[in-house]
């Protein structure tokens, strides 16, 4: 195989792996709620739109995500000492404690898959695995296109 098919197939792999583990996970647990948490306690207190901005999410889809949290005792809201428009998202003890149990109940599952797997391979797979999210952090991101209303995209 050469060199360009050998990066597609990865690629595929990769689309592959990550496909079976979001529909696996996501029967039950919502993926973005985790990111958002993740996002929150790796910042301190955040405004939304930063986590809307770092997770690629709509002001909505954030405003909702946050509501359902805040409803849970996973995260707190305060006013915002710099700009009274908006205000400050912190996680709970409660949304740690989440946060926790699903890393760690992933871990599980993930040691389950490659239970069988000498410790060579998941040594290797794990230096790859760190180098190529490495070199995707590094890539700049692409401008995401604007979101065109539904009822302009019947418009010639």
């Amino acid at each position: 195989m050469t060199q360009r098919n050998e990066r597609a197939e990865l690629a595929r792999a990769v689309m592959d792996l990550i496909d079976q583990g979001h529909r696996r996970i996501s029967r039950h647990l919502d993926l973005t709620r985790l990111r958002i948490l993740g996002t929150v306690a790796a910042r301190g207190p955040v405004r939304p739109g930063t986590i809307a901005a770092e997770l690629g999410l709509t002001a909505s889809a954030t405003s909702r995500h946050l509501t359902a949290l805040e409803r849970s005792g996973q995260v707190t809201v305060e006013p915002d000492p710099d700009d009274q428009r908006t205000f400050l998202v912190r996680q709970t003890d409660s949304g740690v404690a989440e946060t926790d149990a699903a890393v760690e109940a992933g871990a599980a599952v993930f040691a389950e898959v490659i239970a069988d797997w000498p410790d060579e391979d998941v040594a290797t797979a794990r230096r790859l695995i760190t180098r190529l999210n490495e070199a995707w952090a590094r890539r700049p991101e692409s401008p995401q296109p604007r979101p065109v209303p539904r009822w302009r995209r019947s418009m010639p």
